[in-house]
């Protein structure tokens, strides 16, 4: 059998298409095995999901029309092997609607808000942002009115949902 030029520049070529195909593959295997672990690091918080509770904050007969009471309470949170004890503040406000808990961080920067009873009004301490006794904005830098969280009124006591 003659040799051929064209015949092995016909092989070299397929040989270069397969250690390119080769090549290929390893790279992808490893855009694989390092590129997956660092996705799923980078989108595990939005892949928890968080499970919302109701606690307990305090007996319905012992707030009045009209007014507005700082409540504490505390939840037990696992957070990766440790349990812990954290403790939360809301305000709980009764009117003619029903009964509201708002949370105390100011919507500027997230410093805790004051009750004024004499005022009717929440008072930031930091930037002077000022709300109504309801939690919706009245003046300041604050961009918009106090977070609510959901409550509900059973079996003569006040609970509030949060998440864990």
């Amino acid at each position: 059998m003659p040799h051929n030029e064209e015949q092995d520049a016909e092989a070299l070529m397929s040989r270069r298409k397969m250690m390119g195909v080769v090549v290929g593959v390893i790279n992808l295997g490893l855009i694989a095995v390092v590129g997956l672990p660092v996705a799923e690091f980078v989108t595990s918080p939005l892949q928890t999901k968080r499970k919302k509770v109701w606690v307990e904050l305090m007996p319905d007969d012992q707030i009045a029309p009209g007014e507005v009471k700082e409540v504490n309470f505390s939840m037990k949170i696992v957070d990766g092997y440790h349990e812990t004890e954290r403790k939360y503040t809301v305000y709980v406000r009764r009117d003619e609607a029903g009964v509201m808990a708002i949370d105390p961080a100011c919507t500027h920067l997230g410093c805790r808000v004051r009750y004024q009873t004499d005022k009717h009004r929440f008072v930031c301490p930091c930037h002077g942002g000022v709300f109504n006794d309801d939690g919706t904005n009245k003046s300041g830098p604050p961009p918009k009115p106090l977070e609510r969280h959901p409550v509900k009124v059973e079996n003569g006591k006040i609970w509030v949902e949060r998440e864990v």
